[in-house]
C-alpha cells in the first residue's frame, strides 16, 4: 500500500468538516486485481474490510485471513450467490428481490444471515445497478420478508462528474434519502458512498463508509 497516510490524513480532514473524527468512517479496500498476500497485508494498516467486485475473482485467490471482512461490492448475479455466501460478510449491491430471494434461500440452506446494503442508483444513469431513490423505502420494506437478510445501510456508486460542486448535489441527494431510510426503519446506519476520486467530497457530505482502491494501492496491476 503506497498512499496510506495521505489517505488517512485526507479522511481525518474531510470527517472533521462534517463534524465527525477519522474512526467514524470505515474503510473498505477494494481489491479488485490485487493479490492475497497484499489482502493479508492491510490489517497492518488497520484496514479490516476486502472488498470484491466479481465473484470469478473472489473465488480465484479467496481463503480466510485474520482480522480480514470480505464484502462484495459489484454487482452480483443470482446465479452466483451459492459460491460465496460462505465466504462474504455483507453484499454491498443489493437491488432486486430475485437477489434477496436467492440469498435468502442460500444461507437458510446453510443456517446462516447475511448482512446487506441496498444499492441506489443516485445518479439516474440507465443501466447502472441499483433502486431508484424514489422507491428505496418501499423496496427495503419488501426485503422485511426475507429473515436472513438484515439490512445494514445504502450503497451508491457517484457519478463521475467535472468538478467538486457538480458532484456534491448527488452527494446531498444520497444523504437525505440515507436519513430519511434511517428514520423509518432500525438498523441502519451504514452510508457507502466514495472512492478513490470522490471520497473526499462523499465524506464531507455524510458517507460513513468509503471503497478505496487505487487510492490505497496505486494503480491497478492489469
Amino acid at each position: 500500500m503506497v498512499n496510506v497516510e495521505t489517505v488517512k490524513n485526507k479522511i481525518a480532514a474531510a470527517a472533521e468538516k462534517s463534524g465527525r473524527r477519522y474512526d467514524d468512517i470505515t474503510v473498505v479496500c477494494a481489491t479488485k486485481t490485487r493479490d492475497i498476500d497484499t489482502i493479508a497485508g492491510i490489517t497492518q494498516y488497520g484496514f479490516h474490510i476486502a472488498g470484491e467486485n466479481k465473484v470469478q475473482e473472489l473465488l480465484s485467490k479467496y481463503r480466510p485471513l485474520e482480522g480480514v471482512s470480505w464484502h462484495i461490492i459489484g454487482q452480483l448475479q443470482s446465479n452466483k450467490v451459492k459460491y460465496i455466501i460462505d465466504k462474504v460478510d455483507m453484499v454491498q449491491s443489493l437491488d432486486r428481490l430475485s437477489l434477496a430471494a436467492e440469498l435468502q434461500k442460500q444461507c437458510a440452506a446453510r443456517g446462516r444471515s447475511i448482512d446487506c446494503l441496498v444499492e441506489v442508483n443516485i445518479s439516474g444513469i440507465e443501466g447502472r445497478g441499483g433502486v431508484e431513490p424514489r422507491v428505496t423505502a418501499e423496496f427495503i420494506k419488501s426485503l422485511e420478508e426475507f429473515d436472513r437478510i438484515s439490512v445494514k445501510g445504502l450503497m451508491t456508486v457517484l457519478p463521475v462528474c467535472q468538478s467538486k460542486e457538480s458532484l456534491v448535489p448527488y452527494c446531498v441527494k444520497m444523504k437525505e434519502l440515507f436519513d430519511d431510510i434511517r428514520s423509518r426503519f432500525g438498523g441502519i446506519s451504514v452510508l457507502s458512498m466514495g472512492m478513490s476520486d470522490d471520497y473526499e467530497c462523499a465524506i464531507e457530505n455524510g458517507a460513513t463508509m468509503v471503497r478505496l482502491g487505487r487510492a490505497l494501492f496505486g494503480e491497478r496491476n492489469i
